[in-house]
């Protein structure tokens, strides 16, 4: 049973658009990476994706009365110490968290492989 703070149809909408963005991330794979264009669309999946967790696990904070978090890191680090995530989790989704900032701010600056490594995570 959830949390009455916990809206459930919207959790299961935050959850079924997460399963479209890794279902096209994994659709787009199957293109190869050696195109440009995949590459792009495999980027913004994955943004998308991330941008999902985050959303999901700040609905999780606000629905348990947790203490608002300041950065995007901090939405894994309450989860993890309020037993909702585990460790390994957490300490994923905190590298997911700031592979975010990087992929939106200073894409320019990521390389092919640092993308492909963070999808093979």
């Amino acid at each position: 049973m959830a949390p009455s703070g916990i809206d459930k149809e919207k959790l299961f909408i935050q959850l079924e658009r997460l399963r479209e963005h890794m279902a096209r991330i994994k659709e787009v794979k199957t293109c190869g990476t050696n195109e440009r264009f995949v590459i792009t669309a495999l980027e913004r999946n994955l943004q998308l994706a991330i941008e999902d967790c985050l959303n999901i696990g700040s609905h999780i904070i606000s629905g348990l009365s947790l203490r608002r978090p300041e950065t995007y890191r901090e939405i894994f680090q309450s989860l993890k110490q309020s037993r909702v995530l585990s460790e390994p989790v957490a300490g994923k989704m905190m590298a997911l968290a700031s592979f975010r900032n990087r992929l939106v701010h200073l894409y320019r600056e990521l390389t092919t492989d640092e993308v492909l490594e963070q999808l093979r995570t």
